[in-house]
Formats: C-alpha cells, sequence, structure tokens
C-alpha cells in the first residue's frame, strides 16, 4: 500500500507529528456496460413496475452520469466529478469502487470531514476495508480527530495483522496521541513483519527524540540513511537530534539535503529557520519561515513566534 508520508515535527516543542500526503490508490475503473441495466427499479416498493421507456430513460441516465464522472475524475476536474459522483454512490451503495472515487475527489477539494465518512462507508461495504489506509485515518488528523484516525487504523490492521505498513500506521495513531508506550510496540511489530520497513525504524528514532535520547535518535536515523539515503524522514530525525546536541554544521548538511529533496517539506523548512535565526543568519530565517507559513497555513501558529522575531527583516530571495 503505498504512501507518501511526511514527518510533521514542531520544531518550537519538539513535539512530533506526521503531515501525510496521501494519494489514493483507488481504482478508477469504469462501471462494466450492464451495471445501468441491473440497477435497482425506480419505483418504491409497492409502487407500479416502471415501463419499459422508463426503465431505459433511467439506464441512459446513469450512463450519463458515469460518463461525466470517470471524464471530469481523469481529467482531475475535481469539482465537476463531485455531483455525478454522489449521484452513482446514492444509486448504487454498495459499490465501493464509487466509494473510493468519492472518497478521493473529497481529498482533492480539501474536504477531509466528508472524505473520512466516505472511507467509513467504503470500510463497511469494502471487501478489503485495509484499502482505505492510511486515507481514512489521515483525513481524521486533518481534521484533529487523532482518536479516531487511531481507530481508524486498528480496524485496518486487524483486517490485515501480517501487513507491517498496517501495523506501522497503528504505532503512527498511537504517536499522534503522544502514545509512546503503543507507538513503540507496533513500530516494533512491523519491523518484526518486514525487517526493513524504514518508516518504521525512523518511527522508533522519533520515539527516541521525544525521549531527548539524542545520540540513541541519530544512531538510528543514520543507520536508515546508510540503506536509504534519500529518506527524507530520516534526514529531518537526524537534523534535529544534531541541532539539538549543538552540532550546527552536521545538523545543516542532513537539512539541507532533505530541503533539496522535499521542497514543499514543512518541517524542513521550519527546522532550517530555526538553524539560520540560532546562527543569527536572520534573512535566511525569515525566509524559510515565510515558506513554511504558506506551505500549511494550519500550522501557522508554530511559525508565528519565529514571524514576529524577524518582523524588521527582509527574507532573502
Amino acid at each position: 500500500m503505498p504512501a507518501i508520508l511526511r514527518l510533521a515535527l514542531a520544531v518550537t516543542t519538539l513535539t512530533v507529528f506526521w503531515l501525510a500526503l496521501f494519494v489514493s490508490n483507488a481504482a478508477n475503473t469504469p462501471a462494466p456496460a450492464s451495471v445501468a441495466a441491473t440497477a435497482t427499479p425506480a419505483g418504491a416498493a409497492g409502487s407500479p413496475a416502471p415501463t419499459a421507456a422508463e426503465t431505459e430513460a433511467d439506464a441512459a441516465r446513469i450512463d450519463g452520469l458515469l460518463v461525466q464522472s470517470r471524464d471530469a475524475f481523469a481529467s482531475g476536474r475535481w469539482q465537476d466529478a463531485l455531483e455525478p459522483t454522489k449521484a452513482i454512490v446514492e444509486r448504487f451503495p454498495g459499490q465501493h469502487v464509487y466509494l473510493a472515487r468519492l472518497a478521493e475527489i473529497y481529498n482533492k477539494l480539501e474536504r477531509p470531514a466528508d472524505e473520512a465518512a466516505t472511507w467509513e462507508l467504503f470500510m463497511d461495504r469494502a471487501p478489503l476495508p485495509a484499502e482505505a489506509c492510511p486515507a481514512v485515518g489521515n483525513a481524521y488528523r486533518r481534521i484533529g480527530k487523532y482518536d479516531l484516525a487511531l481507530k481508524a487504523f486498528e480496524r485496518c490492521f486487524e483486517s490485515d495483522n501480517k501487513n507491517a505498513e498496517l501495523a506501522f500506521f497503528v504505532g503512527l495513531g498511537n504517536e499522534w496521541l503522544t502514545r509512546f508506550g503503543p507507538a513503540e510496540e507496533f513500530y516494533q511489530r512491523a519491523i518484526t513483519i518486514a525487517t526493513t520497513h524504514f518508516d518504521s525504524e525512523v518511527g522508533l528514532a522519533r520515539l527516541r527524540l521525544h525521549r531527548n535520547q539524542l545520540a540513541e535518535a541519530l544512531k538510528r536515523a543514520s543507520a536508515v540513511l546508510k540503506k536509504s539515503p534519500k529518506h527524507v524522514d530520516a534526514l529531518l530525525v537526524a537534523g534535529l537530534a544534531e541541532q539539538r546536541a549543538g552540532h550546527r554544521a552536521e545538523a545543516r548538511v542532513h537539512l539541507e539535503r532533505a530541503a533539496a529533496l522535499s521542497e514543499d517539506y514543512f518541517d524542513v523548512h521550519l527546522a532550517l529557520g530555526v538553524l539560520d535565526y540560532s546562527e543569527s543568519r536572520f534573512p535566511a530565517a525569515r525566509r524559510r519561515f515565510e515558506i513554511a507559513n504558506k506551505l500549511d497555513p494550519k500550522r501557522n501558529e508554530e511559525v508565528r513566534v519565529w514571524l514576529e522575531r524577524t518582523a524588521t527583516v527582509k527574507a532573502t530571495s
């Protein structure tokens, strides 16, 4: 279950969260040609059966909605895809493939509450509920419902408890709630299932950073980087561990490498801004804080104090 994960780590408080940018792999599979013909008859129970003409008109309407939904979705016209997809889901509530499409549309429209609700329906109706993860948990995270995110991750793992990725997300959900004991348990479980699960290794490194065990955090992050030199989250953890230990030059090497690999990573820019500020490189720091603020306005409280401290400084270009 591929996913693009972003570590959301508040540098000023060293409270670790994750910013997950999930692009779901929901199938963009058009309905079979016969799907309209299998639709529930238009009349309610006890009503007269629809005429042949009514049935044909209804089938044509459904076919039209399917085409509108498919074409708009395929071309990234998310708003145009929304209403026809909702109509299809309403007509075929048991077809989980359309629920997945609707959930992704809500994701693209930045409507996480609707996305989470739709993934919940998907989990109730799909033969493989785990396919909703990590999207459902990340949707809950974006609306601040970390407890529901964890419950969703746990439900996914229960459906496939030999899946290292699903174990990792249970660990991550616990970490969001600062339940570090259970987080470590599930990161370790993921590594037991798949010995090269680097995201879980980095999760363990983050937990060491939480506990101010800087040498151990750096050791674990460095071990991941030896095997996966471009692992951005490992670079971030290594940079923060070095920075907190007072090794600014080493911290900069890790953080600038992370920035080069992932230009839109909020936490990397924030960490580099704090590092620049600590070295009295105020224009450079200001630029980093402004970038971070634009990347994730929902986390502007984490940046606000730094923007205030550099308010009279002109950012470097």
